[in-house]
């Protein structure tokens, strides 16, 4: 019994030492294993958004194909969700007793978002031609909504700025750096509803039924809450057709962006995390460290095959492997082609409920649950192929840039060019690999080395 307990540990130790990813910030963090699979997600996520906002190229409009990627924004629910999840992976027994501990994962945080945001919004300068254009004069209200998106507040205002825009894209990390100055005070919230101090403490059996029971009604209650901007979004066909893009207090638009209506989805996020972390782990304290690195994907797929973290090398094929893969071949059959069944004009009115909302953060946080709690589905395994887990590595930069080379040619020519897909992804995939390489790991890791160190335990 002894040399099988050390021959588990033993092979936790080499499932950690040969995975490829390094967590920079287990000073303040828990030490928790990296859930590979949610990096394969993030890739799925950023292709889906990516393809939402090339409705307009060349070879969609071609071959009439912009219908697919009609459902792009269920990509930012998926984005918001997955965040709230590794958030609290990440800290969720941080206690942030201090200011220093707050303002220590705050400065983390601002280190991982802000330089590829800024560096995206300077690329992207062609947006903003009113500021040195002769041709045309920037108004009051493009000096007001350059000044909001440089301090990074702009979704946070109840205003719809019409047609103007500077690189799209980043208004969601306007929203997420909200997500972030809030998660302390959400994650206390929830643990003071727990009745506990730190969440690897719940490991008696009766306290953890408790716990989870508790979570499923805050999960009931936040579900509903997420439900509630909906209505306002609502719009009938004629609505629809006739609507005025300068109404500056469109709740379409505001409510889309705005912070408060989506902090739900990362909420839903929290909870499915902490439920996913108390199903995880073992009753028995003593084993507890052991058996929360059930999640153990690796990114190489021969390491995939040949390394088995503890609690997976007594997982096998199930059943609930089975309905994870039905279920993600039904998703992608149903956001692929729901969004025809809305070009009806009697549906179109409801078509809100695909771009965010209850409806589409259960099915996120599901996707999420399960894929992490079953790594043997042939789900689990296809998103941590090495394509996908490469691609999900520069995703937040392939997110932020890959809009911007498109105006940089356009700023050199002076007109807007028609764009293609093709040439677009690429170009986009080749900047990311260069920011992430030379200008996001570089700056977090010398961040990460300036910033006061705090301990969640």
């Amino acid at each position: 019994m002894a040399f099988t307990s050390f021959k588990m540990k033993s092979t936790y130790k080499k499932d950690m030492e040969i995975s490829p990813t390094v967590n920079n910030e287990q000073t303040q963090s828990t030490r928790r294993p990296i859930i590979h699979v949610f990096t394969g997600f993030r890739a799925l996520s950023c292709l889906w958004i990516f393809m939402l906002h090339s409705t307009d190229t060349k070879e969609l409009m071609k071959f009439h194909l912009s219908w697919l990627s009609l459902n792009g924004s269920a990509g930012v629910v998926l984005f918001f969700c997955l965040s709230g999840f590794v958030m609290v992976w990440t800290y969720g027994d941080c206690k942030f007793k201090s200011a220093k501990c707050y303002w220590s994962f705050i400065g983390r945080r601002a280190a991982r978002l802000f330089p590829l945001y800024y560096f995206s919004l300077l690329l992207s300068i062609y947006d903003i031609r009113c500021v040195w254009s002769k041709s045309e004069r920037c108004t009051n209200e493009n000096v007001i909504y350059i000044l909001l998106t440089l301090f990074t507040v702009q979704t946070w205002i109840p205003y719809n700025f019409g047609v103007l825009s500077w690189n799209e894209p980043v208004w969601s990390v306007q929203t997420e750096w909200f997500f972030y100055l809030m998660f302390p005070f959400i994650l206390h919230l929830i643990r003071y509803f727990l009745n506990r101090n730190q969440i690897s403490l719940l490991t008696n059996r009766d306290d953890k039924k408790k716990a989870l029971k508790r979570l499923y009604f805050m999960c009931i209650i936040v579900l509903f809450i997420s439900s509630i901007p909906l209505p306002f979004q609502f719009k009938t066909y004629e609505e629809f057709i006739s609507k005025n893009i300068t109404d500056h207090f469109d709740p379409t638009v505001i409510l889309y962006t705005s912070p408060l209506a989506r902090i739900p989805e990362f909420i839903l996020g929290i909870l499915t995390g902490i439920i996913f972390m108390l199903k995880s782990s073992s009753d028995n304290p003593t084993n507890q460290s052991d058996n929360s690195v059930s999640i153990t994907l690796l990114s190489n797929d021969n390491q995939q095959q040949n390394t088995q973290s503890p609690l997976s090398s007594r997982s096998k094929y199930d059943g609930h492997c089975c309905m994870l893969n039905i279920y993600f071949f039904l998703g992608i059959l149903f956001f692929i082609g729901s969004p025809v069944l809305f070009i009806i004009p009697v549906l179109l009115k409801h078509s809100v409920i695909l771009r965010m909302g209850s409806v589409m953060s259960f099915m996120m946080c599901i996707y999420l649950y399960a894929a992490a709690r079953y790594p043997l589905s042939l789900t689990s395994r296809l998103l941590t192929k090495s394509l996908l887990i490469k691609m999900g590595e520069i995703s937040y930069a392939f997110y932020c840039l890959s809009e911007t080379l498109p105006q940089v040619y356009s700023l050199l020519i002076g007109v807007m060019v028609e764009q293609s897909v093709i040439m677009k992804l690429f170009a986009g995939i080749g900047i990311a690999v260069f920011a992430r390489h030379f200008i996001e790991m570089p700056f977090y890791t010398w961040a990460n080395k300036k910033l006061p160190k705090c301990q969640c335990r």
